[in-house]
């Protein structure tokens, strides 16, 4: 049963980190924090609401497709079996009362991802299955985000918000039965809330030049729900997934009147996953996940070409939190470098963002085999300022 529940929290990549939720943040590296003028800003940096003088309305989508080939043995190759990934995500904010007051409401899907292998290529054929192999896994987070800014001074700018998280979590996995040749097929599953706040300041120095400060706090989602197999003992299913403390620095430079350059160094508390109790048809277990903290490292460069066409490029540096003796086939979690790029096309009050980004991953060889992961990203956002 340990083998089976060590999978729980081993869903998404970035540990379970979700790409940036709008085409602009996902061309730019994820460096928004500093320059993000609309109300997807409730997400980068809520500081930025307050330089806001008109309502916006920010819709997005991101469409991630990715592989993983997984070689236990010198000389075999399995291949997941991953769906099409749809991340949706909606922003809303406006003035009220005094000058620099604005509020914003954002739901974004921050955390998640799934993957799916075919359980059969995963068992050993020359013992069949004689420990929990787990096949699939996915992890759905909505986060309800409302917030507000003030601005403090001519050249200073407080965001404060809550983080509302509903989530939702399903693992499956071949478990033995007594009979190598005849596992059973088992499935937990639940889903819960979480609470936490963030906080943004941004501070303008400068003319042309501006500091961003970001957190997010811990927010721990316990899930509860149901255990189910093929044989007598099923019963309750209950887990907690640990979302990290999450601090940002951020500064950007309009290097000239339509260029603007950013750079964005995030600190993210993945330790917090180092342990782990999963309740899962009456069996408790405690577990050793051993994650570890990570910096990311995150630039990108806005061009506006002319007055209805901004060009955008960014890289981001993502290391794994998790360590070569947590991998596994549902999370391998590689170290990579994202190269992003893409351009917004603006008609009057309204825009229109597309964004693409790949992802290079650097190899990962463990004493249970090698990995190596093959994804792309596909971003489009349409904004509205009224």
């Amino acid at each position: 049963m340990v083998l089976l529940s060590s999978g729980a929290s081993r869903v998404g990549a970035d540990g379970y980190r979700n790409p940036p939720p709008t085409a602009e943040g996902l061309a730019k590296g994820s460096a928004n924090a500093a320059f993000v003028d609309d109300a997807s800003a409730t997400f980068y940096n809520p500081a930025n609401l307050g330089m806001q003088t008109e309502k916006s309305l920010v819709v997005a989508g991101t469409f991630a497709r990715s592989e993983t080939t997984y070689s236990p043995l010198p000389g075999v190759e399995l291949k997941s079996d991953d769906p099409l990934q749809v991340l949706p995500n909606i922003f809303y904010s406006q003035p009220v009362g005094l000058e620099g007051l604005v509020v914003g409401l954002g739901l974004s899907t921050p955390y998640g991802q799934n993957v799916s292998w075919d359980a059969v290529t995963l068992v050993n054929p020359a013992t069949g299955v004689v420990e929990a192999v787990p096949y699939e896994a996915e992890v759905v987070v909505l986060n309800i985000n409302p917030t507000a800014s003030a601005k403090l001074r001519e050249n200073l700018y407080l965001g404060i918000g809550a983080d509302i998280f509903y989530s939702d979590f399903t693992l499956k996995a071949l478990f033995p039965s007594g009979d190598p040749t005849a596992p059973f097929d088992v499935e937990g599953s639940g889903d819960g809330w979480g609470i936490g706040a963030n906080v943004g300041l941004t501070w303008l120095p400068a003319e042309g030049h501006r500091v961003a400060l970001t957190y997010r706090s811990r927010v721990d989602v316990t899930y509860k729900g149901d255990f189910k197999a093929d044989y007598p003992n099923t019963g309750d299913f209950q887990t907690t997934l640990k979302y990290p403390n999450t601090f940002g620095v951020g500064y950007g430079v309009q290097v000239r009147d339509n260029v603007q350059v950013e750079a964005l160094v995030e600190w993210l508390e993945w330790s917090v996953n180092d342990t782990q109790t999963i309740d899962a048809g009456g069996a408790e277990i405690a577990l050793d996940n051993s994650w570890d903290d990570t910096f990311t490292l995150n630039c990108g460069i806005d061009w506006a070409a002319t007055d209805a066409l901004a060009v955008r490029a960014g890289y981001t540096y993502l290391p794994s939190p998790i360590p070569d003796g947590s991998a596994s086939p549902l999370l391998p979690d590689l170290d990579r470098h994202v190269l992003g790029i893409g351009f917004g096309c603006l008609m009057g009050m309204h825009q229109l963002d597309l964004a693409y980004s790949y992802s290079i991953y650097d190899d990962r060889e463990t004493t249970t085999g090698t990995y190596e992961v093959d994804s792309n990203l596909v971003s489009m956002t349409y904004s509205l300022s009224f």
